[in-house]
């Protein structure tokens, strides 16, 4: 019935069951208003489950309903499965076989009977439950929604909706706008309905533009807040990783919940992953500028470090990523207010991932070198003697002010008699090149992305828009480039070989250069997140390279449309 087009936790779908000379109002995405032809046709189940009865009561009744909750309409020439969900309150028996097998019945709509119950409920987790066990081309339609819902609801995974709440509000006098209802006496019912209609469609609207710009979450945030129901059920939501890209490559806005957004979860899964360079690491702080190598304060940061010729771990402390390697700066790209004052929870959230960051490069090195190259207040949610367990720990900015002339020029002095130190002793990080840690990082971005570093130590990297190399017979080979807009790498046919079977799709078939359909998908790695570089296995070898349209998951689930785009292929 649909074939998912674009995700954003939530998503937009193509429909695919109306006939290809249907007129282009059919040909919509979703979400969407539901069309008329299936509304009519779909029959009520012949028991209510009340809300609140007793669980036994209610599962008595819905093993009665059993037979009477599916169903099938016509579409034009194609049949269309319905499934009815009507629970009650116990939701769990999603799971329960005896009263509902999604998987036997394979529904194309799926009909949540009980949402105004459910809405302010955290029941309505029933939603993204459901849409992890159906097939993404399977459609939920969500009857009566308002429109400050309608958002949240597409974050939770709803396709359809439809226009009674409009007419049902307009009989009483109610006026909608995007946030609340109003109470007007001083127009007619069709007035009131036809306004209510068009802020349901400009809701819907909104929701798509928000889901191909990558910011469905600030949408959600913004009407669910005034709603204490819907940003109850908002934050219970712990939405699956997968189906939001490792970095957007637009810049995200964060205004609450900083440091549990699913963008920051995402971030903090992969960082497990990074491994320092060196055991000196200067901590520094963020910029409003991205990536902050760009801005005016870390360009003074960076040319002072350079002038020392002294390799360093420059770590950057900020909110809500808590701790950015120079290595990663280019995967976040987030605006954020900034008071010069931090919440408990950014103060926690810092410091949690600083020290496991710095345990983490102990372990490694043994006793470290933290220089805190930072602003006053920074340095005042630091505790200075809680550090001193990873190494020495020493404060170069002066006056609260790391730009200043004084404040770079301590720095510089520092770093020197830290290199100083190392050459006397005959500390192996001297040794280390800027080459060395140029290649090193690019090395932690591979991990970053793939978890595994499939770039050789001795690759060539060419070009101000990086690409790299590696030597084959006397040729040189391209693996990879770096593509700036998102910080992350792209793949070749010879990159993928070096990266093997991982974040792997595996074909059927003798697959081409374009798209990878439903059909000729075998299996895959369940851990791909959609727009992921994948690798392309046909016959256990690998044949090509591409990018994952969605989750490895619905890969999995998927019964018809588009789930890979195919860049490179090779059966050489």
């Amino acid at each position: 019935m649909l074939e998912p087009i674009y995700y954003d936790i939530g998503r937009i779908c193509k429909e695919v069951y109306y006939k290809p000379e249907c007129n282009k109002k059919n040909q919509n995405m979703t979400p969407k208003m539901i069309d008329d032809n299936i509304l009519k046709d779909i029959k009520s189940p012949l028991l209510k489950i009340p809300f609140d009865c007793p669980e036994d009561i209610a599962n008595y009744l819905m093993k009665i309903n059993k037979e009477e909750v599916y169903g099938t309409i016509k579409v034009d020439d194609k049949e269309i499965k319905y499934y009815i969900v009507n629970f009650g309150k116990y939701i769990d028996n999603i799971d329960n076989k005896d009263i509902v097998n999604l998987n036997d019945l394979e529904p194309n709509l799926i009909v949540i009977a009980d949402g105004r119950r459910l809405i302010k409920r955290k029941e309505l987790l029933l939603i993204p439950k459901l849409r992890e066990k159906i097939s993404p081309n399977t459609a939920i339609y969500f009857p009566t929604a308002l429109p400050w819902e309608i958002p949240l609801l597409v974050y939770l995974g709803v396709d359809y909706f439809d226009y009674s709440s409009a007419s049902y509000y307009a009989s009483l006098g109610y006026y909608f706008t995007k946030n609340r209802m109003i109470c007007i006496k001083n127009k007619s019912f069709e007035e009131l309905l036809q306004h209510n209609i068009s802020i349901l469609d400009e809701v819907v609207e909104e929701v798509k533009y928000c889901i191909k710009e990558g910011c469905l979450r600030n949408l959600v945030e913004e009407t669910a807040i005034s709603d204490p129901y819907l940003f109850g059920n908002y934050r219970r939501y712990n939405p699956d990783l997968r189906n939001i890209p490792l970095s957007k490559g637009k810049k995200i806005i964060v205004t609450i919940n900083e440091t549990t957004i699913p963008e920051v979860k995402k971030y903090i899964k992969q960082m497990k992953n990074y491994e320092a360079f060196t055991n000196t690491v200067v901590l520094l702080p963020c910029s409003s500028k991205k990536p902050y190598s760009h801005s005016k304060s870390h360009q003074y940061f960076i040319n002072t470090i350079n002038s020392v010729n002294f390799p360093v771990e420059e770590v950057i402390l900020t909110s809500p990523y808590g701790v950015v390697p120079r290595a990663l700066e280019g995967v976040v790209n987030y605006d954020i207010p900034v008071t010069g004052k931090w919440s408990s929870e950014e103060i926690e959230f810092i410091n949690k991932h600083l020290k496991e960051y710095l345990s983490n490069a102990k372990d490694k090195f043994g006793e470290l070198n933290i220089i805190a190259h930072l602003p006053e207040h920074y340095l005042e949610i630091l505790d200075e003697n809680e550090y001193k367990k990873y190494g020495s720990c020493i404060v170069t900015s002066k006056d609260g002010n790391p730009t200043s002339v004084e404040s770079l020029e301590n720095l510089k002095k520092t770093l020197k008699e830290l290199k100083l130190k190392g050459e006397k002793e005959d500390n192996i990080n001297i040794s280390k090149t800027k080459k060395m840690q140029f290649i090193h990082n690019y090395k932690q971005l591979a991990k970053f992305q793939f978890n595994k570093d499939f770039i050789p130590e001795d690759v060539i990297i060419k070009g101000r828009h990086r690409k790299f190399f590696i030597k084959q017979n006397n040729k040189l080979v391209q693996i990879c480039s770096l593509n700036e807009e998102n910080g992350l790498l792209v793949l070749t046919y010879d990159g993928g070989n070096l990266l093997g079977k991982t974040k792997w799709v595996e074909v059927d078939f003798k697959v081409k250069k374009g798209s990878l359909f439903a059909p000729g998908f075998k299996d895959c790695d369940e851990n791909i997140s959609v727009n992921d570089e994948i690798v392309i296995i046909y016959d256990d070898k690998v044949v090509g390279v591409g990018r994952a349209l969605m989750s490895g998951l619905e890969m999995k689930k998927a019964k018809h449309g588009s789930l890979a785009n195919i860049r490179h292929v090779n059966y050489d």
